[in-house]
């Protein structure tokens, strides 16, 4: 097999879904994805906000790096509110609209429900951060660019500044989002989600405190923040503890809904392999495996949105597309499509060409 030619067996995740809590490394982190991700359709959406974060988004791409990637970010942006991409069926026209297997890209601090009707769980990306700490920021970034004029303690005490993490992130089972890091971790973190999108994010820094002042947190002021954000401070500790876990998508331990997946698949004109595959649990992910005369050439997920789906799983995610690698010799020998990690063809296979 020519060198152009190994075969595939890393599956990689395709679209991005970034639910991004405040003052959790997130500005960062879109600029990060961003820069990575120049051939994504990108939808953002942070309320009124938007179309002035967007302007600093495409100030901050590197022109030295690439002036086609430039372009293609500059006219590949999205404004979601003013699209009015606002509501489940607009957001799932959206994506039915694009071409089968565009890559999408979504930053966004609005409640990670608002994106699970056309986006599949393993495409959700978010970092937490110390409740604690995540506060502190959080005030000192409102003093700043808010004019916020009252006491740390009345910011604090606030309504909208407690349990955030856990309010944005409600009615969904973290266990099944593709990949949720930890801000202390950086930049550890941006080398594990890295592997998990197979892209390379170059780490950096933006949205810092400056010279804001940090306030005064004692013992007691600690206790009681900690105390109003009990479910945050949960969460986090969980997260903390099964890192591994929650940062290593392929690593994770396949369940029986893999073994239940099923799904179809046909070949077209062109001569690439088309289809799609669904696990019994909606929240997995299928992956395809493609073998040919006993070997495996290549491994992809299910993950293309395909609008007749919907009909029988939440997100309408579990299509698939699949070119053979070019010089793949593969004379009389079928060419079998089936569940990763089991013996089950889809229906449709074994193929020949």
């Amino acid at each position: 097999m020519a060198a152009e030619s190994r075969p595939d067996l890393e599956p990689k995740i395709k679209d991005v879904v970034f639910v991004h809590i405040p003052k959790a490394a997130g500005t960062s982190m879109r600029h990060m994805l961003s820069a990575s991700m120049p051939t994504a359709t990108q939808v953002f959406e942070y309320g009124a906000d938007t179309a002035t974060l967007i302007a600093a988004q495409r100030a901050t791409v590197d022109a030295s790096e690439s002036g086609a990637t430039t372009a293609m970010m500059s006219g590949n942006i999205i404004d979601a509110v003013a699209s009015d991409f606002r509501t489940p069926e607009k957001i799932a026209a959206l994506r039915a609209e694009a071409p089968r297997g565009q890559r999408f890209l979504v930053s966004s601090q609005k409640p990670i429900r608002h994106w699970t009707g056309a986006f599949h769980p393993a495409s959700m990306v978010t970092f937490l951060r110390d409740p604690v700490e995540r506060v502190a920021s959080s005030y000192r970034m409102h003093v700043r660019q808010k004019r916020f004029t009252g006491s740390f303690a009345e910011f604090y005490e606030s309504h909208d500044q407690i349990n955030v993490q856990c309010r944005q992130l409600s009615g969904m089972d973290l266990r099944r989002l593709g990949f949720v890091g930890l801000f202390e971790f950086m930049p550890d973190m941006v080398r594990a989600l890295s592997r998990h999108l197979g892209v390379e994010l170059r780490m950096r820094h933006d949205n810092a405190a400056g010279r804001t002042p940090r306030p005064r947190i004692d013992a007691e002021t600690r206790s009681r923040i900690l105390a109003l954000n009990e479910d945050d401070l949960c969460l986090y500790r969980h997260v903390e503890a099964n890192l591994d876990y929650f940062t290593n998508h392929r690593g994770r331990p396949p369940s029986i809904s893999s073994r239940l997946a099923r799904g179809k698949v046909y070949r077209t004109q062109e001569g690439a392999l088309r289809g799609w595959a669904l696990a019994h649990d909606p929240n997995q992910l299928a992956t395809i495996e493609v073998r040919v005369g006993g070997q495996a050439v290549q491994r992809c997920y299910a993950d293309q949105f395909l609008p007749w789906l919907k009909k029988v799983t939440p997100h309408g995610v579990g299509g698939f597309e699949i070119c053979l690698p070019a010089g793949l010799a593969v004379g009389k020998s079928p060419i079998r499509v089936m569940i990763a990690g089991t013996e089950k063809d889809l229906e449709g296979s074994p193929l020949t060409l």
